[in-house]
């Protein structure tokens, strides 16, 4: 008898966990109520949330050259009328002073049902080259960056894990 009501309770709070949310984002493995984001992180990675702009810090494991893929999920406030285009100008003024910026692509993405934009480009910033990519949303007054990050020779091997963040991301329900 002890054991079922056990299950049961247990059941209820995992329950609670997803209640209210839509389908789409209840099914995800990470998922922020606070910041009304979520989206799968890749197996064996380490999941760090913050009080800071960066809501979340997710590390994979290191690679041989002593890199370690990351990827981060940053949520500011914005004004009403901000638009996905405007946060990317915003972002961009900051990334043009980064050393030996090398912008390498962009284009119109989607976030779920979201409008979305993505940025991929090089830099480095403290000495060896870092490619990173980024995803903005905008939605519900907040800006959604999520960047993805690993030494340039080793972003391909991680791309992989990368985009199963990207096309999971959920915001702003």
């Amino acid at each position: 008898m002890r054991i079922r009501l056990c299950i049961m309770l247990a059941a209820l709070a995992l329950a609670g966990c997803s209640a209210g949310l839509p389908e789409d984002v209840a099914k995800l493995g990470y998922v922020n109520q606070a910041q009304r984001f979520a989206l799968d992180v890749p197996r064996g990675w380490t999941v760090r949330e913050t009080a800071g702009q960066a809501a979340l810090i997710a590390t994979g494991p290191a690679a041989a050259d002593g890199g370690r893929p990351s990827l981060n999920v940053t949520v500011t406030p914005v004004a009403d009328g901000t638009t996905v285009e405007d946060l990317v100008q915003t972002s961009r003024r900051g990334l043009e002073r980064l050393a030996g910026l090398k912008l390498l692509s962009e284009e119109a993405a989607a976030a779920g049902t979201r409008r979305a934009w993505t940025v991929t480009f090089e830099a480095s910033p403290a000495g060896r080259p870092v490619k990173e990519k980024q995803l903005y949303v905008v939605t519900g007054g907040r800006g959604y960056v999520v960047t993805a990050t690993a030494l340039a020779e080793d972003f391909a091997a991680e791309e992989a894990n990368f985009e199963t963040c990207f096309r999971s991301f959920r915001a702003g329900w």
